[in-house]
C-alpha cells in the first residue's frame, strides 16, 4: 500500500517517522495517483478531492488545515496592477477569488509576476522562502478567511480509494498520528530537515508549524462542508 504526501514543508510531520511506502505528489497530480490506483490513500487538496466523489471515500480523522494566519497562502505586494496567482494553488485560487471579489491570472514565476501585478498569490514552499526573504504582501488568505468566514479553512484532505479496507486504512491512520504526535513531543528534528531542505529560517518554521492544524473534530469537518459550499464545490464527499 502507499500513501499520496503533498510536497510542501505542511506534510513533513505527517510523514517524518512513517514507514510505509510514500507518493510525493503536487498540488494538480495527487488525485491523479488515487483513482489510478498507484496509490490506496493519501492528502489531496479539498477542491480536487470534491471532484472525485464516486472514487473516494473521506477520512475524517486528519486534514491540513489552519485557523486564522497561515503564513504559506499569501497575496504578495507587487508594483503593477490586478491580481494573479501561481498556477499550483487551487484551494488558495478560489478563496481569494472569493474573498477579493477579483479574478486572478495564472503565472508560473511569482518573481517576474510581481513587476506586472499589484499582488501575487503564491503558496507552499515558496512562499515561505519570499516571507523568509522579506517580501512584503496584501493579504495572508488564512488569516483573512478566518475573519470574514469565522471556520478554518481547509487545503488538503485525507481520502482513501473505495474498496480499500477499513482495517488497512486504520492502520496506516494510525501511523500517520504517530508521526504527527512524535513532532509535538520533538518538532526540532523536522524544523531542522525542513528548514535544510526548502531554504528558509527555522525561527520561520517554527512560526508557521503553530499555524498548521492536523487533527480533526466535529467542528472542522463542518468546516469542509461548509467551505466546499463557499467555493463552489460538490459537497457529496463531506455528506456522505
Amino acid at each position: 500500500m502507499a500513501v499520496v504526501r503533498l510536497r510542501y514543508a505542511h506534510s513533513d510531520p505527517i510523514f517524518h517517522h512513517v514507514r510505509f511506502k510514500v507518493v510525493p505528489a503536487g498540488t494538480g497530480d495527487a488525485v491523479m495517483h488515487l483513482t489510478s490506483g498507484r496509490a490506496d490513500l493519501g492528502f489531496v487538496p479539498i477542491t480536487h478531492a470534491a471532484q472525485h466523489c464516486g472514487a473516494l471515500t473521506l477520512v475524517p480523522r486528519l486534514a491540513i488545515y489552519s485557523v486564522g494566519e497561515v503564513i504559506s497562502v499569501r497575496v504578495f505586494r507587487g508594483r503593477g496592477r490586478g491580481y494573479a496567482a501561481v498556477s499550483e494553488t487551487s484551494v488558495g485560487y478560489r478563496a481569494a477569488r472569493l474573498l477579493l471579489g477579483v479574478e486572478l491570472s495564472r503565472v508560473e514565476d511569482p518573481y517576474s509576476a510581481l513587476d506586472l501585478y499589484g499582488g501575487v498569490l503564491v503558496i507552499g514552499d515558496e512562499a515561505l522562502r519570499m516571507v523568509d526573504r522579506g517580501f512584503g504582501h496584501v493579504y495572508d488568505i488564512g488569516e483573512l478567511w478566518e475573519a470574514r468566514t469565522r471556520i478554518p479553512l481547509v487545503y488538503a484532505v485525507l481520502v482513501a480509494r473505495r474498496g480499500v479496507p477499513n482495517n488497512v486504512v486504520e492502520r496506516y491512520v494510525e501511523e500517520m498520528e504517530n508521526s504527527i504526535a512524535s513532532f509535538y513531543d520533538n518538532p526540532e528534528l523536522v524544523i531542522a530537515s525542513a528548514s535544510a531542505r526548502i531554504g528558509v529560517s527555522r525561527e520561520l518554521l517554527e512560526r508557521y508549524y503553530m499555524r498548521v492544524k492536523y487533527f480533526t473534530n466535529s467542528a472542522v469537518m463542518d468546516a469542509m462542508r461548509r467551505e466546499a459550499e463557499l467555493l463552489g464545490l460538490d459537497t457529496c464527499l463531506f455528506t456522505a
